[in-house]
């Protein structure tokens, strides 16, 4: 007998195709199916939408993902730049800082992953695309060149990314969790930047939007089940009076039952700004032609009379110069000269002696 498993595919052929036929319609028919009905009763499962902004659904299996994304991105960083370092060389992008006393390194982008932030990187991103901020996957490229100091080709950046994450993310998802957290710490920054032109009470709006979050339970009550309640509070002033008196000194608290009536101190302030700049630019286009040559006519006229003025000031300083008498000085007492007689000194004559013949 022969039980080649040839021979027992060959005498059971036909129920055979039958079984695979019924398991390629289960698959491709029955199966997507079951999926989508799956799917649209999972009710607050991965299509639960945590933020919508601009049209666009953030549902949580996006979010997560991309939380996922952010932080395989930042364990290849993390190994490139290590890499880049025990090669000798050093990352050439803006915003890289060595870790240091224990600390993460900065990449220039979000250090820290997390759904809230994920979710503000796609909202400040769009913002940013808004106002024609772009990066393109060349310049992407370029960074990522600069980051490894050359040392590394696309290709071989794709076979880390690969090694790394185990399969999970390869270089083009790594340049678009690039692009995006670049283009939203644009936006940071340009808001950032914004500041020192905004008024307070805006600034102060901008980071409530930016920190503030409040989780409530609410619920529903009826008015008229607090009339009769109501009806209790004082009625004359005399009440009034004596309830504000205990409680003026206390600030209102909406967990207490106590009254309390003072307020915190607020203050309200206006200010004006201006350019003088704008200001003489105002000015100056209010001036017609004729006006200005007037007072170009009088200031020369003004400069004439003042060069006349000065001429005979000083014509008149040098008549009164030469008019005046100098000064008399005090003639030097000479004395008079001296004359000693010149004595004389009486001649001897000396006789002559006549020589004898």
């Amino acid at each position: 007998m022969n039980n080649s498993p040839f021979e027992v595919f060959r005498r059971n052929l036909k129920p055979l195709m039958v079984f695979l036929t019924g398991l390629a319609l289960f698959a491709f028919v029955v199966l997507p199916v079951l999926d989508q009905y799956m799917r649209q009763n999972a009710g607050t499962g991965n299509e639960q939408v945590l933020a919508t902004f601009d049209g666009q659904n953030l549902t949580r299996e996006r979010v997560a993902g991309f939380t996922r994304g952010h932080r395989t991105t930042l364990f290849f960083l993390q190994d490139l730049a290590d890499r880049t370092i025990k090669n000798g060389r050093t990352p050439q992008i803006a915003g890289f800082e060595p870790g240091q006393n224990g600390q993460a390194p900065s990449f220039g982008i979000n250090p820290e992953p997390s759904d809230e932030s994920s979710i503000r990187t796609f909202v400040f991103a769009g913002q940013a695309a808004k106002q024609g901020f772009a990066l393109s996957n060349t310049q992407l490229s370029v960074w990522l060149e600069k980051f490894c100091d050359g040392l590394y080709s696309e290709k071989e950046l794709n076979s880390l990314a690969k090694k790394v994450s185990s399969n999970r993310i390869n270089l083009p998802m790594i340049k678009e969790q690039l692009r995006l957290h670049m283009l939203a710490q644009v936006f940071i920054n340009r808001g950032y930047a914004g500041l020192r032109v905004t008024t307070p009470d805006q600034t102060w709006r901008s980071f409530k939007k930016l920190n503030q979050k409040a989780t409530a339970n609410t619920y529903e009550v009826l008015v008229s089940d607090y009339m009769d309640e109501a009806k209790k509070l004082p009625i004359n002033d005399a009440e009034i009076s004596e309830l504000y008196t205990e409680g003026k000194t206390r600030f209102p608290n909406p967990l207490s039952s106590e009254p309390g009536f003072r307020r915190r101190y607020a203050a309200k302030f206006q200010y004006v700004t201006g350019s003088a700049q704008n200001f003489m630019a105002d000015e100056i286009s209010k001036l017609t032609e004729e006006e200005l040559r007037a007072e170009f006519q009088r200031r020369q006229s003004e400069k004439l009379l003042w060069r006349e003025s000065a001429a005979a000031e000083e014509k008149a300083a040098e008549e009164k110069a030469a008019t005046e008498k100098p000064a008399t000085e005090k003639p030097a007492t000479e004395k008079p000269a001296t004359e000693e007689p010149a004595t004389e000194k009486p001649a001897t004559e000396k006789p002559a002696t006549e020589k004898p013949a």
